[in-house]
């Protein structure tokens, strides 16, 4: 299957990068084709992997993945253009964080009675946005299975279709235990529990933790 990639941040590279070790055809995209990142992660990771624009990404991929910082999100978004993802699967991992004298607030326009995961499915009414994977270190996103116990995979979105893709997927990925929170509304809650990083870094040292419902 292809997969774009909107984003070259480390989510970006790491859900990329395990794309291409499952087979997969892949195109890494930012705002310009020349992006360094993009064309470094291409050169070196074979024939399979590509770089390109957002619109370029958004009409290369089956399924398009995005890894844009949350504030830039549907930015990145109408760059890519609504006609390139209509009637696609949209894997949405941003959060709209704002970061501050060492914490994390929710961006005040996709909070409260909102979140990002719904404005963007707002923004592109033809396409299947599922949230997941938004609230853990982008190493465990593929590899889960580093942890010593089993962790729990949440997603949430509109379409059951897509949310059935995305739970195979997650299972590629290494993932266990997963768990259907609903409707695209639930991003709300994912977006919360991201920001949890920053406790669970100052408490622990370090990024290798994740969570797990107990039902």
């Amino acid at each position: 299957m292809r997969y774009g990639i909107l984003g070259t941040g480390d989510v970006a590279h790491a859900i990329a990068t395990k794309l291409i070790g499952l087979g997969h055809e892949v195109m890494m995209g930012a705002r310009s084709v020349t992006n360094e990142k993009a064309l470094s992660w291409a050169k070196n990771n074979g024939e399979r992997a590509f770089n390109g624009t957002f619109a370029d990404v958004a009409r290369f991929g089956e399924r398009v993945f995005n890894c844009v910082q949350g504030i830039h999100s549907l930015e990145a978004l109408n760059a890519a253009g609504k006609e390139n993802l209509s009637g696609k699967l949209l894997i949405d991992l941003a959060n709209p964080y704002i970061y501050k004298d060492g914490h994390i607030a929710l961006d005040s326009r996709w909070s409260g009675t909102t979140s990002l995961g719904e404005e963007t499915q707002n923004l592109l009414p033809d396409t299947k946005v599922v949230k997941t994977l938004n609230y853990l270190c982008n190493h465990l996103m593929v590899c889960p299975d580093c942890l010593p116990a089993p962790i729990t995979g949440f997603y949430c979105g509109n379409d059951t279709g897509a949310k059935a893709e995305v739970a195979a997927l997650l299972k590629d990925f290494g993932w266990t235990d997963t768990l259907d929170l609903g409707d695209i509304s639930m991003s709300r809650y994912t977006e919360m529990l991201g920001a949890f990083w920053v406790a669970a870094l100052n408490a622990t040292g370090n990024m290798d933790w994740g969570f797990k419902l107990v039902r």
